[in-house]
């Protein structure tokens, strides 16, 4: 558990990092004086000054901030050095700029990871969906295997992608199923593929007639799975980038999905079934460990992506939340009133600190077996 615990702090530090250092980065570039860099939030552990910056190392290790001059109110308009003073443009660049960071981190180690798969990669499928970028096939796939099944007996494998059935395609687990029951006490030829080594396989299975109550006839759990393979000769370059934005526009869609489900239920458990904090990534990072070193490359990748996703929601006291002020004074010309950001940025800092109780008790009480 402390190996695990280390390899958190230490990725969720980086990409924190990451972030804060495009704030502070771009402020300086665009002449804006940065008072403080820090690393996780107050009180200091250690604090240093160089030139006219703070950088400082602090007691709660999650998260991270960048203090601009003249950030809070419009005391210091006219002050060329302060963040209020700058026009919209300049203002919204370094908004954004840590975003960008996480985003394009995200992009780099997705490309390096697809190079090593020829640029192909698999991801589940919680609904209905087409990827706008690259090209898409989806298959069912193995989830579970009922214990003394034929499926079991076969050697059927949790992961195994089912290609085929006696050479007949299968393109959702609706297919398969199907198939399956159409095919009841003969003898089938399946093609699978497992997704942990990417070996192709030759099944030979016979599902059941009458099968235990709950297990089908082969006695598996299938879900969908999309095949997305980026190989044509301007799609590898920018390969890393073009699976970020499919996975960014996966995530925003599968939000809305969630939004849904839980209206029609009327029951937040779908919802908030789809959201991890802190003690959830946590967790991630335990089962990750299991799986190697690429496994967690790839977990430094998915919560870059998903820190500049969150980010970018236009939600106090988020950088879109923060963007969607300078966006207003852009199309208006005309500032927000300071007091009225002042509690914007309050009431949604309430918000998000009661959502990070509930998300915490939540991840707490759904991974108790995994860190406990």
């Amino acid at each position: 558990m402390l190996l695990t615990i280390i390899v958190f702090l230490f990725v969720l530090g980086f990409l924190v990092f990451v972030h804060e250092f495009g704030h502070f980065i771009l402020a300086k570039k665009l002449g804006v004086k940065v008072e403080e860099f820090g690393i996780g939030y107050p009180p200091a552990l250690w604090k240093v000054k160089r030139g006219e910056t703070v950088y400082s190392i602090n007691a709660i290790p999650i998260g991270g901030f960048v203090k601009l001059y003249g950030e809070e109110g419009n005391k210091l308009i006219g002050d060329p050095r302060s963040f209020v003073s700058k026009p919209p443009l300049k203002r919204a660049l370094i908004v954004i700029a840590g975003v960008a960071m996480n985003f394009i981190i995200a992009s780099l180690i997705f490309y390096f990871l697809l190079s090593l798969s020829h640029f192909t990669v698999q991801i589940p499928l919680i609904f209905d969906y087409q990827f706008p970028f690259g090209k898409q096939v989806d298959y069912p796939m193995i989830v579970g295997i009922a214990p003394n099944s034929p499926a079991q007996k076969s050697g059927i494998l949790p992961q195994d992608i089912v290609i085929s059935g006696n050479n007949i395609k299968f393109r959702n687990s609706e297919e398969l199923i199907r198939f399956i029951n159409e095919h009841r006490g003969k003898e089938v030829v399946f093609l699978v593929k497992n997704l942990s080594d990417n070996k192709v396989r030759e099944i030979r299975a016979v599902p059941r007639q009458n099968p235990p109550k709950g297990e089908g006839a082969l006695g598996i759990a299938i879900n969908d799975v999309a095949q997305i393979s980026y190989r044509k000769w301007w799609e590898k370059p920018v390969s890393g980038f073009l699976h970020s934005l499919n996975l960014a526009h996966y995530s925003l869609i599968g939000l809305g999905y969630y939004i849904k489900t839980s209206f029609i239920k009327k029951a937040i458990e779908p919802l908030a079934s789809s959201m991890v904090g802190p003690v959830g990534i946590l967790a991630l990072t335990k089962l990750t460990l299991q799986e190697g070193i690429l496994q967690i490359i790839f977990l430094v990748a998915i919560i870059s992506l998903a820190l500049s996703i969150a980010n970018l929601l236009p939600i106090p006291p988020l950088d879109g939340g923060r963007l969607v002020f300078i966006l207003a004074e852009a199309i208006t010309g005309k500032r927000v009133s300071a007091d009225l950001e002042e509690k914007v940025q309050k009431i949604g800092m309430i918000f998000f600190l009661i959502l990070f109780i509930l998300v915490t008790s939540k991840d707490l009480w759904q991974f108790k077996d995994i860190l406990f």
